[in-house]
This record gives structure tokens, sequence and C-alpha cells, in this order.
């Protein structure tokens, strides 16, 4: 089985970037600040060390493509066989861009041409925090789909994620009649086959193509969550659950994934930490100390530079 990995990268320091966002914003409803928050976009080297930690511990992965606005790291070496830098032009319409809505963004991995049909996600604040192997993302060939806690179907989420979430879910239960439970994902690396993840597009197609037509993160958006729920609903996929169960913690069974904020107080035990699979999300609530302090523990997890960089 060959395994590609896909990332979407953004360089908020970058000048050109920072023109195109104060423009775009200016027109933008700044009261919607779960959409603009610098948060989505702050870059922290975060990237520089998940590919160490590909290299590390999940060194079976085939190609690397990295999904940016004319961006590339300073630090990348280009001339690394395995990585592909694709710009949103190669995958997005001229007339939709620029686009800062994630949930667009990522709608389009599938369209990436060389793409293999099974890949893993990631955000750049994830990373391969111990060994994996393939059989971790894929069973049977199929995607495993983590997931926490569950979505009340019934709510109101306040909140953009959430209200997208349902929506994918509210989606998949009309096309379908499932009664496939909604779950929130577990914020983590993610597996998909391209053929699912066309089909979805393709069924939900006036869905994700409003979701294009929203330059920033709005409440109409379709978030990339249905493909796997839509997986689910035709049985392509496994659903697992993430948070252990209490006997599951008395026989301490290793966790798969794991999440943290960057505004928790994280310390030096986060580096023996036994899980698989590690995101250090950043937030709204988190401050430049915060930044600076994980950046000095992935230094001191990943402290080898890779064939990734220069």
């Amino acid at each position: 089985m060959i395994i590609d990995l896909v990332y979407t990268w953004v360089n908020n320091n970058d000048f050109d970037w920072q023109d195109k966002i104060k423009t775009y914003a200016n027109i933008f409803d700044k009261n919607n600040n779960d959409s603009n928050n610098i948060c989505r976009f702050y870059n922290n080297d975060e990237l520089k060390y998940s590919l160490r930690s590909v290299e590390t511990n999940a060194d079976w992965i085939n190609k690397i493509y990295i999904i940016t606005d004319n961006q590339i790291p300073e630090w990348l070496n280009t001339n690394n066989p395995k990585i592909k830098i694709i710009n949103h032009q190669d995958i997005i319409s001229i007339d939709k861009l620029p686009l800062f809505n994630s949930c667009a963004i990522e709608s389009r991995i599938p369209f990436i041409e060389e793409l293999s049909e099974f890949f893993l996600y990631a955000n750049d604040d994830t990373f391969f925090w111990n060994k994996v192997t393939p059989e971790i993302f894929f069973k049977n060939e199929k995607p495993i789909v983590r997931v926490g806690k569950k979505i009340n179907p019934n709510r109101k989420y306040k909140h953009i994620y959430g209200n997208s979430l349902l929506q994918a879910y509210n989606l998949i239960k009309s096309e379908f009649n499932t009664d496939i439970i909604p779950y929130f994902p577990h914020h983590n690396i993610d597996s998909y086959r391209k053929s699912l993840f066309l089909e979805c597009y393709k069924t939900f197609n006036k869905e994700f193509e409003q979701t294009l037509n929203n330059r920033f993160r709005d409440y109409t958006d379709v978030q990339r969550m249905i493909v796997s729920f839509y997986a689910l609903a035709i049985n392509e996929a496994v659903l697992e659950k993430i948070n252990l169960t209490l006997f599951e913690k008395l026989l301490k069974k290793e966790k798969i994934s794991s999440y943290i904020s960057l505004n928790k107080k994280i310390n030096k035990n986060i580096l023996s930490d036994k899980t698989k699979l590690l995101c250090l999300n950043d937030c709204a609530k988190a401050t430049d100390k915060d930044r600076k302090n994980v950046k000095a523990l992935l230094e001191m997890k990943f402290p080898h530079k890779s064939n990734f960089e220069k």
C-alpha cells in the first residue's frame, strides 16, 4: 500500500500574504473572530518538527505534498524527491483566490493530480510522536476514522467548527438515512482514500462549492469530516473512539491520538508520552510565551535535522 501525506501551511510573516489578508479582512465581518483569528495562521516552525517526526517515526510515507499560498518555508529542501509544493492555484480556481478558509482549501486536497489513492492529511501542528505503522491508519484498505466526544445533533453550536460538523452530519443523514452516531473528530492526523473523497465531493457538490465561495470560515461551510461520515455511511471506513474507557485505562492501553492546546501548561513530561499521534494546537488563548515554550520542547523531542531541511 502506497501512502502519501498532505499538509496545509501558511507563513503569516510573509508581507505579501499579510497585504492580502488585510485587504479582504477589511471587508469581512470583524465580529466573526472564529474565522480570522491570528492563531489560525500563526507559523511557529511546527512544520519543520512535524517533518522530522515523519522521518523519525513514519519513514514509510511515500510522497509529501505541502499546500501553500505561493510560499515555501525558507528551511525546506525542495530538492528532496519526496517533497512537492502545491500552490493554491494548482487545485483551486483562480476566481476563488485568495482563500483563507481552511475548510475550503482542505476540500480540494483530492484534486492533487499525483496524489495516491491512500493518503494522510496533517495540519502542521500534528506530529508522529512515536513509531507508527500503516495499520494505525488503514484496516483492510479502509480508512480508520478516529473520533472524540459525541456531537449533540439537537444542539445549535455557536462556533463555526461545531456548526460545520453538525451540518456535515445532517447532510449524510439526509442522503443515506443513516443511524451512525455523530462525533467530533480527534483533531489529529487523518486517513483518507482519494476515490471516496472525490465521490463525496461529487455527491455534495453544491455544498462544497458554497464553501469555496467563502473566503474566510463561515457558518455555511461543509467540513472535511463529511468525507469520513460518508465513508462510514457506506461501510468503507472503520470507526475508532480515542477516549479510553476506565477498563482500558486500568489495562494501561496505549492512547493512539492526543490533543493539547498551547495555552495549557505543557512541560517536559510530554516528551516521554507514549501516544502515537499528538496535536499541539494553537488557539486564541495561546501567548507568544506558550509558543516559545512548545517550540523548545519540539526541539528537544526532535533535535536532529531531517533530510527535508536544507
